[in-house]
């Protein structure tokens, strides 16, 4: 899996492209949200508009994110899940749980409230 990290508004958005299977790939995300953290962005996008299969590994390395974020008054939304990672999403309930967006721009403009 690729990533790459973009401010935009405040707010970090995280790319992520290709499979979301490996521990490997878990270990990368958890990472890149502790960097944000720790240099203070604590509202964070998860574009998954380029993720096709994802499986315990990334749900759970999403889940983690948001906990951490929760933690020093942040929040995570997810952008761009398509109908595999909607329907996983579902299936687990995580979909009450996290604010799902269609685009980028949308998400932006929800969570700037939050951004002030």
């Amino acid at each position: 899996m690729k990533s790459s990290v973009k401010k935009n508004h405040g707010m970090s958005i995280i790319h992520l492209e290709g499979d979301f299977l490996s521990e490997v790939d878990q270990e990368k995300l958890r990472k890149q949200v502790r960097e944000l953290v720790e240099a203070g962005s604590i509202h964070i996008l998860i574009d998954l508009t380029h993720v096709v299969h994802i499986n315990s590994c990334g749900l759970g390395s999403i889940v983690c994110a948001l906990t951490t974020l929760r933690k020093v008054g942040g929040d995570l939304r997810i952008v761009g899940a398509g109908k595999f990672v909607k329907e996983l999403l579902h299936i687990t309930q995580l979909d009450s749980i996290f604010r799902m967006y269609s685009t980028v721009e949308e998400a932006t403009t929800q969570m700037q409230d939050k951004v002030g």
